[in-house]
């Protein structure tokens, strides 16, 4: 269940008892007070903030295809109102050193970092000789008048290794634009409308290494300076990325399940644990 459907069937019980106890205890303006509270505060909860929504919370490598979103939630928040935003932090190691170095003029193959299969694929090649730089690419299929399907290339700047990059899809129509961390760096309209089809949105490949975390989507297309916000609930003043916190609890909007409390310390994703006889995992090792 979602997080608007438990807070429409919460509100109903509640509302119901409420109204109830108002019926056989209240006065008839005190019913009345009591609808418009609880309508305010329905509105409030439901209404009132975006639905930005954070669907990968823990640290999950790249090294295998996961399905983080599923097809229903994807069409109905990513495809189908022509307007969307996909944005996460993503820290790639070498991968797979047995691939074969792809020539960015003529490139064969790619390996999708996050996708929806049959509509649009964030990619990224080799580099010779180990570099610490990939190529990029963003690859949409789009259907045209005759509903003939093809795919549109939007070329990115190279993505730099082990270290960590807030990547944003921004999709408004056909015109997408992608961020890495608060800087636009490519934007551009396709010949033809995206296709729609009903797949999840993964992420990682099995020749692919590193780590994803925090894997944000919305209904509609952020400003790139409410990406930079969201990016920036995330970090640190270090940019490192910081674990999930239980509470926020800034104003106006006071949100469980989300990150650190402002002004309160919290561990970034790579802290080894106290224990240090313990094995763990960092992308820097």
């Amino acid at each position: 269940m979602d997080k608007q459907k438990l807070i429409t069937y919460g509100f109903i019980i509640i509302s119901t008892v409420i109204l109830t106890l108002l019926f056989v205890y209240a006065e008839p303006h005190h019913i009345i007070y009591g609808v418009i509270i609880i309508g305010a505060l329905y509105y409030y909860f439901l209404y009132s903030g975006d639905n930005i929504m954070d669907v990968l919370k823990t640290l999950t490598p790249l090294s295998a295809s996961k399905q983080i979103v599923t097809a229903e939630m994807t069409q109905r928040t990513l495809l189908e109102k022509g307007s969307s935003t996909v944005m996460g932090f993503f820290n790639l190691q070498q991968g797979d050193r047995t691939a074969k170095y792809i020539d960015k003029l003529r490139p064969d193959t790619y390996m999708p970092v996050m996708y929806v299969a049959g509509n649009w694929s964030f990619e990224i090649s080799q580099m010779p000789g180990g570099a610490l730089d990939t190529n990029a690419r963003l690859r949409v299929t789009t259907k045209d008048s005759s509903g003939s399907a093809k795919d549109e290339i939007i070329e990115l700047p190279s993505l730099p290794k082990q270290k960590w990059l807030c990547i944003a899809i921004l999709r408004d129509g056909r015109r997408f634009d992608i961020m890495y961390n608060n800087k636009i760096v490519a934007s551009q309209r396709l010949q033809n409308y995206p296709v729609i089809i009903s797949n999840p949105l993964r992420i990682g490949d099995k020749k692919l290494a590193g780590s994803a975390i925090h894997i944000i989507i919305a209904d509609r297309r952020l400003t790139p300076t409410e990406v930079d916000r969201e990016r920036l609930k995330y970090v640190d003043t270090n940019n490192m990325i910081i674990e999930d916190n239980t509470i926020n609890i800034s104003f106006p909007n006071i949100r469980l399940f989300s990150q650190c409390p402002p002004g309160l310390p919290c561990d970034p994703v790579t802290k080894p644990p106290r224990d240090n006889l313990l094995q763990w995992k960092t992308p820097y090792a």
